[in-house]
């Protein structure tokens, strides 16, 4: 038992430390004080049915049986026993227990909440840290589950465990001061209690499986509802929201039935626990009193014991079962995060790049499961000079762009800045001097200063800078109409504004930045045409001020670029301006010709 429970204090300890051992100390100082209070009770009960003097103190030792130990103590250091001592001793050891379990139970919020804290932490830095060619293979559903509901399952699992670990340091002690009163019925009550035990193991086995089955059904399930709300134009226009509806439907079900099942198992639990526990009790002193002839004082503080500690024990079942229903999130969790740590990268050593004055890959290839996506590829970037990528879906524009920003890593070949090889730099700090503008720009949810500044405060120095960037964005005019200004909220993922608007709101945000260079990822593919010329023309005012890489299936958003590199089955197969490379490849004046591009 202990061995199958230490990896899960281990996993405690890991984030807690000897807080830990400390709230064991706590536990263990409430269940002594209680068991000493409890001991008092014994010579009460003698004093109130009239016993008194030297007589009562020897009625009293032989009642408590071996805890008369405590006693001839408290006579040694001059306590008499006599009524109002013991009363007042009795009430010693229940506010000393009340402040021991105040103590306990606030401590045990600060390690809760100190846990929580530190396993969201961890999961922030161990998401931030992986390599980007680990993170396109993760399950999104498994992302959003893990780093949110399953860390408040996880939060539900430390609070049982910490019960369970509690009840069963009481328990311990209870048990040893009723082994201390008579240790035959101690010893007694104790196999019937671990054989009753027994009959549990199985169930606490089938909690255990229904809760893994829980976890990863709630992978699916949030995976299932980020796909629907990314997908719900499609899925309706289409007439596929039933369809859809019902596997996430089918999901839900199996969710609840698993619930259902963990319910019952916990109801079995609740129900059956302390009649079993009592049945043990009072089997042990018939037999004790009837066939071993012992005496009925020691087995009543004995079974005063006994009874707190089959509460105690009770709890630490009922709170074991509760932390065996999460357990499925933990051992999720602790998967999740060594798979994450074993797939990071460092991004914060080597030399660091305060300014990106060029950009050259030398004979770089990548593959990626087995298919190869770019082959010996040649090519230098110069400082604010504007390329285009150019090619048909699949010619591998977009891997070229994700290795120059060091996104992926090639498998052969070396990727320079300002001539030192990538894996000599300090990736982070060259990644901060980037913009990268997609198809679909990234909008937060909140306000047009905090999207474009990226939540910096509020200064007449950072406001001017704000300015500047809406203004090399052409936002200005789009800036003084709102009612709020700069305070304006612009909605879930920007549903407030439009299109050209996102794509301007991304521009001014990497302007902000103060980036050297700026990736425009399919940037007005999704736009209509007059918006097209606009952001052509917000692009137009960067040119020269900025180093800039351009992907572009709409080949009137390149004509101006100084060169233009033509990709064919992951080779560079061309490259020259607009028009050199119309005279130079058929492939890319067909393109030229099919959309009527002057």
């Amino acid at each position: 038992m202990f061995k199958k429970r230490l990896p899960n204090f281990l996993f405690f300890y890991t984030y807690l430390g000897n807080k830990m051992l400390i709230a064991l100390f706590l536990s263990f100082s409430v269940g002594l004080l209680d068991g000493l209070g409890l001991a008092m009770f014994i010579p009460l009960l003698q004093m109130v049915g009239g016993t008194s003097g030297s007589s009562s103190e020897k009625v009293v030792s032989e009642g408590m049986g071996n805890f008369d130990v405590f006693l001839n103590f408290l006579t040694s250091i001059g306590i008499p026993l006599n009524l109002v001592s013991v009363m007042l001793i009795i009430l010693f050891f229940f506010l000393m227990k009340g402040i021991a379990k105040f103590c306990e139970s606030y401590y045990n919020v600060v390690l809760t909440t100190n846990f929580v804290k530190r396993i969201r932490i961890e999961a922030v830095n161990s998401i931030s840290s992986i390599n980007y060619g680990y993170f396109i293979s993760l399950d999104s559903g498994r992302i959003q589950n893990t780093l949110s509901g399953e860390i408040e399952r996880l939060q539900q699992a430390f609070r049982y465990y910490s019960s369970s670990v509690q009840s069963i340091i009481s328990v311990l002690v209870y048990m040893a001061l009723a082994f201390l009163t008579n240790p035959q019925f101690a010893l007694f009550v104790a196999i019937g209690g671990g054989l009753s035990n027994l009959l549990y193991t199985k169930l606490y086995t089938k909690t255990k499986d229904t809760s893994k089955k829980i976890t990863n059904a709630n992978h699916v399930f949030h995976g299932l509802m980020m796909q629907q709300v990314h997908n719900f134009k499609y899925l309706r226009a289409t007439g596929q929201v039933d369809a859809f509806s019902l596997r996430l439907k089918k999901t839900i079900t199996s969710l609840a039935i698993n619930f259902r099942k963990i319910g019952f198992f916990n109801s079995v639990l609740l129900s059956t626990k302390e009649p079993l526990s009592i049945t043990v009790v009072v089997v042990v002193i018939l037999v004790q009193v009837s066939y071993f002839k012992s005496d009925l004082g020691p087995i009543i503080l004995s079974l005063m014991f006994f009874y707190r500690s089959l509460n105690q024990l009770i709890n630490y079942q009922n709170s074991w079962n509760g932390f065996l229903n999460y357990s499925g999130s933990l051992n999720n969790f602790k998967e999740f995060v060594e798979e994450l740590k074993a797939n990071k990268l460092d991004y914060n050593v080597g030399e660091r790049i305060s300014n990106i004055e060029s950009i050259e890959l030398e004979n770089v290839s990548f593959s990626y499961d087995h298919r190869k996506f770019l082959q010996q590829i040649n090519l230098v970037i110069e400082k604010n000079k504007t390329v285009a990528f150019v090619g048909e879906s699949g010619s591998g524009k977009t891997t070229l762009t994700n290795i120059l920003t060091g996104l992926l890593f090639a498998d052969s070949g070396t990727l320079l800045v300002n001539g030192m090889d990538i894996k000599n730099s300090n990736l982070n700090n060259f990644q901060a001097r980037i913009g990268y503008i997609t198809q679909e720009p990234v909008i937060f949810s909140d306000s047009l200063f905090n999207n474009i500044t990226f939540w910096s405060e509020k200064t007449p120095k950072n406001f001017e800078k704000f300015k500047e960037s809406v203004n090399l964005a052409s936002l200005t005019s789009f800036l003084d109409g709102l009612e709020k200004g700069e305070d304006t909220p612009l909605g879930n993922n920007g549903i407030m504004v439009s299109g050209g608007q996102k794509q301007r709101i991304a521009i001014a945000r990497e302007i902000y930045k103060d980036v050297d260079l700026l990736v425009m990822d399919e940037a007005t593919s999704a736009l209509d045409t007059a918006t097209e010329k606009e952001i052509q023309e917000s692009f137009e005012k960067l040119k020269g001020k900025f180093t800039l890489i351009i992907i572009a299936h709409r080949l009137s958003t390149i004509k101006s670029a100084d060169t233009i590199y033509f990709l064919n089955k992951g080779q560079i197969e061309y490259s020259g301006d607009f028009y050199s490379l119309q005279n130079e490849s058929r492939e890319f004046k067909n393109m030229v010709e099919l959309q009527g591009v002057s």
